[in-house]
C-alpha cells in the first residue's frame, strides 16, 4: 500500500532479548524482505544498534538491500542504551557508546564509498578490508537516532548526519529547540541545513472519528507502554506519564513494583491520553493534518508513522487509507491568486530566500496560517528596526528554519551598525558585533570606556555616522561629538544602554524591560509596572520576581502612593492576564535608593512570609470549598502541592500536580475519606476540586454536596488598548525621569 500511495519510506526497527522487541532482531533481515516486495519506497533501518554490529557487516548487508532496491537503502544508527545492547562489544558500554557510534558512522561511510578501512586483529595489528557488494547509491543516507540529548543533536549536525527522534520524554517545544541547535551545528560544520532531514517518529492511528481512533489505539498503546516500562525500569522517567517536570522535586522515587495493578493501569491510561493529545498522530484526517503542519513549522521534515504497536493487522491496514489522505493533504501546495501581492505571496511567487523586516512584520506574517508557509521557504531572515524579544525568536523558530540575524542600528548611523545571531534567551538581547567600518564604544557619563559586563551608553563611530540633524544644530552638537579614540572621526550617542560580553558581543539592556519566566510564562516586568503606574493613587511602581524560598518564585509589586493592595490587584486584573498578577503587593512610604538615587531593587523587603506558596496563575479570589469533602481534599492537595488557598474550581494539574503526585493524592484521599472505590483514573478524569469531591460523594453514597458558585470572570474590554496605553505612559515617564 505504501509503495503505491506516495509514502516515502518503510522503517524497520531493532531490539533484542525482550518481548518488547517483537520479530525485529536485525533490521537488515526485515529490510531485505521489504525490498523484495517494493518498487518505489525507501527501505531504512530505524534503528541499527551500532554496538551489536561491526561496521563492515553493516556496510555489506545494507549494500545488498541497496542493490535489491536499486538505491533505496537508508540507515538510522543508534548508540545503544540498555545493558543488552553491549553484550557483543562490551568495550562500547557507556560512556564509550556515543563516540563509538560516530566512529562506526565514519567507517561505514568510507566502506560505502569503496575505501579500504583498517580494523584491528587479535595480535594488535591492523587489517584493511573493502566490502562487497558495491552499493548502487554513491552516498548512504545516514540518520543518527537520539532520544533527546541536545549534545547528540549537535554532534549529528557536526558529522553531517540526518536525525531520527521521537516524543518519548520530550515535548514538541523541546524538539523545536533541538532542531534549531542541530541546524546551527550543520551550518558551523559547513553543511547546507536544507540538505538534511529531521525525521520524527510518532505512534499513529487515523480513523473517521476522533473517538474511534481513541478506542482502537487505547489498549494496544497501553500494553505497548506497559511492556516498554518493564523493559526500561529505572529509565521510566522517559515516559510522559512518569516524566519529572523541570525544577520539580518529587516526594518519592518511582518504583513500578510498588504500584498495584489499578494504580499502574491508571498511570498508563493517563500516559495514553497524553500521547493521544500531544505526542502522537492520532484522530481524524483533519486532526493529523493540523499536527503535521505544526511539525513542519518547527523544522520537522518527515513524520515516521509507528503503526505496529499491537493494533490488529486488519485495523492497521484500514487505518492506512485515511493516513494516505493525511499524506496527500500535507504535501499539497496551494495556488497563489494572481491578485495577491502580499509579502508572503511575493516570497512564494518569486522564490525569495532572504527577507529583511521588522520583528513586528515577521510576527504578523507568522500569525497568519496561510503566510507561515512563506517564512518556511526563507534561508535568511534579518530582523531590525525595533527590539527583538527572545520569545518572538522562539515563535519564529517554529515557523522557519531560516538563519535569523538581529540587526541593530539607528538612522543616524545609516541604518545598521551591529549584527548578530538572533537568540531565544529570555535575558538581555544580544545585538552582536559592529559591522565593517564601524566602531562601537560603551562609555560612562564622562565618556570613558567601560569594561566587560559594565553597562553604559552605546556610542557609534565610523563611515556610517551621518552629518547631523538638518536645521537642529543644538541637537546635533549634543548627540554627535568628535571621536576621542580616532583622530578626525565623529561618534553618535544612541541613548541605548549596552554592555560588552566577554566574547566581544554587545548586550542591549538599557531600553528593554526586565523579562522573567514564571510557571511556563514569559513575563515583562516593565509591562506590569506600566499598568500599575497608570492607576490612580500610584506614584511609582517596581515589580520583581523573587525566590525567597528555593524553587518558589513569585511576582511581587512594590508601590508608593495611596492605593491599597486590593485595589491595585483589581486594576491589574482588568488589564493583564492572570499569570501577570503579582502574588504580593507591598505599599511602602519610600523606596530604598542607591547612592546614585535610583531604586535599589536588591534592598526592597521580602513580602510577609507564608507557610505555603502562592496559588500559581490563579484568580485573585479563589472559590472557597463548599463542604467537608472539598475541604478535606483541599487540605490533602495543599500538603502535597505546597500551595495555599486551594479553591473549589482549581485543577490539581494547574496547581503543579503531575502523575506521580496524583498517585500520592489518590492514596491519601482513599485513606482519609474512606473511599476505597476511588480509582487513580478518577484523579485524572476529575482534576477540579469540586468535581473530584462530587465523585467521592457519589462513590460513598453520600448526598450530593452543595455545589460551589463560580463567579463570572472579571470583564476585560479593550485589554490590548489598555496595555498599549500603559506602555506609552511608561515610556513617557522614563523620558521625563531621564530629562
Amino acid at each position: 500500500f505504501a509503495d503505491t500511495h506516495g509514502f516515502c519510506a518503510v522503517w524497520t526497527p531493532e531490539r533484542h532479548f525482550h518481548a518488547f522487541g517483537g520479530p525485529y532482531p536485525n533490521p537488515s533481515v526485515t529490510g531485505a524482505a521489504v525490498a523484495a516486495v517494493t518498487q518505489n519506497i525507501a527501505v531504512r533501518a530505524g534503528s541499527c544498534v551500532a554496538p551489536l554490529h561491526h561496521p563492515a557487516r553493516i556496510a555489506e548487508e545494507w549494500a545488498v538491500i541497496d542493490n535489491l532496491t536499486n538505491g533505496r537503502a537508508g540507515l538510522a544508527i543508534a548508540s545503544g542504551w540498555h545493558p543488552d545492547d553491549f553484550i557483543l562489544r562490551p568495550e562500547n558500554t557507556p560512556p564509550r557508546n556515543k563516540p563509538a557510534m560516530f566512529e562506526a558512522i565514519r567507517d561505514l561511510r568510507r566502506l560505502w564509498r569503496g575505501e579500504a578501512v583498517e580494523f584491528p586483529r587479535a595480535d594488535g595489528t591492523m587489517h584493511a578490508v573493502v566490502t562487497q557488494p558495491r552499493p548502487v547509491s554513491k552516498v548512504l543516507p545516514v540518520w543518527v537516532t537520539t532520544a533527546g540529548n541536545p549534545e547528540t543533536w549537535r554532534e549529528a549536525g557536526a558529522h553531517g548526519a540526518n536525525v531520527l527522534t521521537h516524543l518519548l520524554g520530550q515535548s514538541i517545544d523541546e524538539v523545536a529547540g533541538k532542531i534549531t541547535l542541530y541546524r546551527s551545528a550543520l551550518r558551523e560544520a559547513g553543511h547546507d541545513p536544507d540538505a538534511f532531514t529531521v525525521t520524527l517518529m510518532l505512534h499513529t492511528y487515523v480513523a473517521e472519528t476522533r473517538d474511534e481512533a481513541r478506542r482502537v489505539a487505547r489498549e494496544p498503546m497501553k500494553d505497548y507502554l506497559r511492556s516498554a516500562a518493564a523493559l526500561i525500569k529505572q529509565y521510566a522517567w522517559a515516559f510522559p506519564a512518569f516524566k519529572r517536570p523541570q525544577g520539580v522535586s518529587t516526594p518519592f522515587e518511582l518504583d513500578l513494583g510498588s504500584l498495584n495493578a489499578e494504580e499502574l493501569d491508571g498511570i498508563l491510561d493517563f500516559a495514553f491520553e497524553r500521547y493521544f493529545e500531544d505526542s502522537g498522530l492520532f484522530g481524524t484526517v483533519e486532526d493529523c493534518v493540523a499536527r503535521v503542519e505544526g511539525l513542519k513549522r518547527i523544522g520537522v521534515d518527515e513524520v515516521a508513522c509507528l503503526i505496529d504497536y499491537g493494533i490488529p493487522a486488519r485495523q492497521v491496514l484500514d487505518g492506512l487509507r485515511p493516513l494516505a489522505r493525511v499524506l496527500e493533504r500535507s504535501n499539497r501546495v496551494g495556488a497563489i491568486p494572481e491578485d495577491d501581492f502580499s509579502i508572503a505571496a511575493q516570497i512564494l511567487r518569486h522564490g525569495v530566500t532572504h527577507l529583511q523586516c521588522t520583528p513586528s512584520m515577521a510576527r504578523m506574517i507568522a500569525m497568519n496560517d496561510e503566510s507561515r508557509q512563506a517564512l518556511g521557504r526563507l534561508r535568511h531572515l534579518m530582523l531590525g528596526g525595533e527590539a527583538l524579544p527572545g520569545a518572538l525568536v522562539q515563535e519564529l523558530r517554529q515557523v522557519t528554519r531560516a538563519r535569523m540575524t538581529n540587526m541593530y542600528g539607528p538612522t543616524e548611523t545609516t541604518i545598521w551598525s551591529t549584527t548578530g545571531p538572533a537568540e531565544e534567551t529570555p535575558g538581555p538581547a544580544a545585538i552582536g558585533t559592529p559591522i565593517a567600518n564601524t566602531q562601537a564604544y560603551v562609555l560612562d557619563p564622562k565618556m570613558q570606556p567601560l569594561p566587560v559586563g559594565m553597562a553604559g551608553e552605546l556610542w557609534l563611530g565610523g563611515d556610517g555616522v551621518t552629518r547631523g540633524y538638518l536645521g537642529r544644530d543644538d541637537l546635533t552638537a549634543d548627540r554627535f561629538r568628535p571621536d576621542p579614540f580616532r583622530a578626525g572621526g565623529r561618534i553618535y550617542g544612541t541613548g541605548d544602554l549596552v554592555r560588552w560580553r566577554a566574547d566581544g558581543r554587545l548586550d542591549f539592556v538599557g531600553r528593554a524591560d526586565a523579562q522573567v519566566k514564571l510557571r511556563g510564562y514569559r513575563i515583562e516586568l516593565g509591562e506590569i509596572e506600566a499598568a500599575l503606574e497608570g492607576c490612580t493613587g500610584v506614584a511609582q511602581a517596581v515589580v520583581l520576581a523573587r525566590e525567597d524560598t528555593p524553587g518558589d518564585m513569585r511576582l511581587v509589586a512594590y508601590l508608593r502612593g495611596t492605593i491599597t493592595p486590593e485595589a491595585a490587584r483589581a486594576h491589574l486584573a482588568a488589564q493583564l492576564p492572570a499569570h501577570m498578577i503579582p502574588s504580593h503587593v507591598v505599599v511602602l512610604d519610600h523606596f530604598p535608593l542607591t547612592p546614585n538615587r535610583k531604586v535599589d531593587r536588591k534592598a526592597l523587603p521580602a513580602p510577609e512570609t507564608q507557610v505555603k506558596a502562592p496559588r500559581p496563575a490563579a484568580a485573585p479570589k479563589p472559590v472557597t470549598p463548599a463542604n467537608t469533602i472539598e475541604r478535606d481534599i483541599a487540605a490533602i492537595w495543599a500538603r502535597i502541592l505546597g500551595v495555599a488557598e486551594i479553591g473549589a474550581q482549581d485543577s490539581f494539574f494547574d496547581l503543579g500536580g503531575h502523575s506521580l503526585l496524583a498517585v500520592q493524592a489518590h492514596r491519601e484521599i482513599r485513606s482519609t475519606l474512606a473511599v476505597d472505590r476511588l480509582s487513580i483514573t478518577d484523579i485524572f478524569r476529575c482534576p477540579k476540586l469540586a468535581t473530584l469531591a462530587a465523585r467521592v460523594a457519589e462513590l460513598r453514597g453520600d448526598a450530593p454536596p452543595t455545589p460551589a458558585n463560580t463567579p463570572a470572570p472579571a470583564p476585560s474590554p479593550g485589554r490590548a488598548d489598555a496595555r498599549t496605553d500603559a506602555m506609552a505612559r511608561r515610556r513617557a515617564m522614563r523620558a521625563a525621569r531621564q530629562g
